[in-house]
C-alpha cells in the first residue's frame, strides 16, 4: 500500500475540503455546527448577529470596538491596537456586505485616531499611515454610498479635516487634500445634474 507523500500530508485543509464535508450534513447537524461556532467565540457571535439579526445595537457594538481599539481610555492599561480595529471593520464588512456601515466604521477609526493625535499628541509614521489608508478607503467607497450616507460622511470628514489641521506628520494636509477632492467631485456632479435638468 502506497504511503502518502510528505507534501500531501503537510497540505493544509482548504475551504473546498470543508465544503465537501458540509454538503454531507443534514439540517440538524448543520445547525449543531453553527451553534458550536456561535458558542466558541465572541467574534463568531458578533458575526452571526450582524449577518442574521442586523440592528442599531449590533452596529453600535462594532463602533465601540473600533473606537476603543484605536483610542482606549488613557487611564486604562489597554494598548492602542489599530490591527484589532481593522479586524473588526473587516469582520463587519464580511458579515453584512453593508458599504455604508463599513464606511461608518472606517470614519469611526479615523475620528478616534485623529482625536487621540490632537488630544494626546499620540502617533508616529505608521500610525498616521494607517489613518491615511482609512481615509483612502473611505474615498474609494464614496461613489457606492447612498446620498444620505454620503452627506453624513461628508460632515464627519469636515470635522476630521478641522481637527487634523494642528497635527503634524503631513496628516492634516493629507486629509485636507482628500476631503477637498471629494467635495469638488460632489459639486461637479451637482453641476452636471443641474445642466441636464435645464
Amino acid at each position: 500500500m502506497a504511503m502518502p507523500s510528505p507534501q500531501a500530508s503537510q497540505r493544509q485543509p482548504s475551504w473546498a475540503h470543508v465544503k465537501t464535508k458540509l454538503e454531507a450534513f443534514d439540517r440538524k447537524s448543520l445547525l449543531g455546527l453553527v451553534h458550536d461556532l456561535y458558542e466558541a467565540s465572541t467574534a463568531n457571535r458578533r458575526f452571526l448577529h450582524a449577518r442574521l439579526l442586523p440592528s442599531p445595537s449590533a452596529m453600535e457594538k462594532y463602533r465601540r470596538l473600533v473606537a476603543e481599539a484605536v483610542f482606549p481610555d488613557p487611564f486604562s492599561r489597554r494598548r492602542v491596537s489599530l490591527r484589532d480595529a481593522t479586524a473588526a471593520i473587516t469582520e463587519y464588512r464580511r458579515s453584512t456586505g453593508d458599504v455604508a456601515g463599513t464606511v461608518d466604521l472606517m470614519l469611526t477609526f479615523i475620528e478616534a485616531g485623529t482625536e487621540q493625535a490632537a488630544d494626546l499628541g499620540y502617533g508616529d509614521e505608521n500610525y498616521f499611515s494607517a489613518l491615511e489608508n482609512k481615509v483612502d478607503a473611505v474615498a474609494k467607497s464614496w461613489r457606492d454610498l447612498p446620498a444620505e450616507a454620503r452627506t453624513k460622511a461628508s460632515a464627519r470628514l469636515d470635522w476630521v479635516r478641522e481637527r487634523a489641521k494642528a497635527i503634524g506628520w503631513g496628516y492634516g494636509d493629507y486629509v485636507d487634500d482628500v476631503v477637498a477632492r471629494l467635495n469638488s467631485s460632489g459639486a461637479e456632479k451637482l453641476r452636471r445634474r443641474t445642466r441636464h435638468a435645464v
